[in-house]
Formats: structure tokens, C-alpha cells, sequence
């Protein structure tokens, strides 16, 4: 038999105004809402 092993799901983004070039540089993404900072700590 063959089975999916896998299934995505990805949601429609709404568009949203990108950074600015360097601001994107460091921020490591063009988009505030993916801007996801890493804490270094487990989430609670």
C-alpha cells in the first residue's frame, strides 16, 4: 500500500509592509510577523 507520509498546511499570509533592507538584514527575515526573536530559554 501506499501511504502520504507527510501532509503540509500552510495558511494564506496577508501581505504586510517588509523592513527596510538593513533592518531586515539583522532582524534575519523581511516580515514583522516572522520576526521571531531567539530568548536562549525553554517557553513557558
Amino acid at each position: 500500500m501506499n501511504f502520504a507520509l507527510t501532509m503540509a498546511y500552510v495558511p494564506m499570509q496577508p501581505f504586510e509592509d517588509p523592513y527596510d533592507l538593513p533592518t531586515a538584514l539583522c532582524r534575519g527575515t523581511i516580515f514583522p510577523s516572522l520576526d521571531k526573536p531567539f530568548l536562549g530559554r525553554r517557553v513557558k
